[in-house]
């Protein structure tokens, strides 16, 4: 069985690879409606899990946040240093396990994570130290694809062509689900939830997942470990196919509409 750390290092292989801020591209819009709904003000101490190229860093350190984006892996904080210093701000990239953040209690007024830590293995942990590092009072902000949304289709697909993940890890789109987030931050805090999308807009499925083969991380892993070749072959013609069901074109243009649960969850001052 492959144990908790071979996963994350399993992990951090696969999502260095490809071209990870174009697919931040599209995500930008998510990032600016949650970072919009946070009330985050001049001086606030605000944690970014799974931070990537930084799209939340950067929305908050512009607000006044001393920021710290931290991920799994390393990859993108050249991109977002960049990003960072062409801005004018001074944000800390760091890479650590969202499973064991290097922080005491209570050190951030915000927490949040952008279609990120609900990919860590063990739900419990990350949301655990989510909630142990969020001051009373403070706020965790969150975007996660939901079970019916491309995402989870997507991802669906690709996992059907390996072997099982280990049985200590859960299934990430579980925290697209209200009431596993209730459950799962605690009533220790006053949770608003609303369904939400991305649009992607391309003017085909075909080119559509031409995009993540060529971009995004875990596609470009299958395409390369999976063999004999025909079985990508197979693959991909499944993730068109499942597109093509996903797929509009009307008076608004050409494309997919990802779905996402916002959440915002205001930690209560007594416990």
């Amino acid at each position: 069985m492959i144990v908790p750390e071979d996963l994350k290092q399993i992990q951090r292989t696969m999502w260095s690879l490809g071209d990870y801020s174009k697919v931040a591209d599209l995500l930008q819009p998510g990032a600016a409606d949650l970072v919009a709904r946070l009330d985050i003000r001049r001086g606030h101490r605000h944690l970014d899990v799974a931070t990537g190229n930084g799209n939340v860093a950067l929305l908050s350190g512009r607000a006044g946040a001393d920021v710290i984006g931290l991920d799994l892996t390393d990859a993108y904080f050249p991109e977002a240093r960049d990003r960072a210093r062409r801005a004018g701000l001074a944000i800390d990239f760091i890479e650590a396990d969202a499973e064991a953040l290097p922080f005491p209690d209570a050190s951030f007024d915000v927490v949040t994570s952008t279609y990120g830590v609900q990919c860590a293995p063990r739900h419990e942990r990350s949301a655990g130290e989510m909630v142990r590092g969020c001051k009373a009072g403070g706020v965790i902000g969150l975007c996660n694809w939901t079970p019916r949304s491309w995402t989870a289709h997507f991802q669906d697909i690709l996992a059907s062509y390996f072997p099982p993940p280990p049985s200590y890890t859960a299934p990430a789109m579980m925290w697209g689900d209200e009431d596993y987030m209730r459950a799962l931050l605690g009533p220790g805090f006053r949770m608003e939830t609303r369904r939400m999308t991305l649009i992607y807009p391309f003017p085909s499925a075909e080119q559509m997942i031409a995009f993540f083969e060529s971009s995004f991380g875990p596609c470009l892993a299958a395409r390369r470990t999976i063999s004999p070749r025909s079985r990508w072959t197979e693959l991909r013609s499944e993730l068109v196919e499942m597109t093509e069901h996903f797929h509009q074109t009307d008076e608004r243009g050409s494309r997919v509409e990802v779905e996402y649960l916002r959440v915002v969850a205001r930690k209560t001052v007594l416990q």
